[in-house]
């Protein structure tokens, strides 16, 4: 299995073949504009 960015565009984590995003947080940002990542892990480097 290869593993790829989260779609989200602040995001650093990695996602499987089958996903888009890393968590709920970052599909739910779709279409709005943010600064920072709010996804619940903490490796990620988008984090303010």
């Amino acid at each position: 299995m290869d593993t790829k960015k989260c779609a989200h565009e602040l995001c650093s984590c990695t996602v499987g073949d089958n996903q888009k995003y890393c968590s709920q947080n970052c599909e739910d940002s779709v279409g709005t504009t943010t600064v920072g990542c709010d996804c619940p892990h903490t490796a990620c480097g988008g984090k303010l």
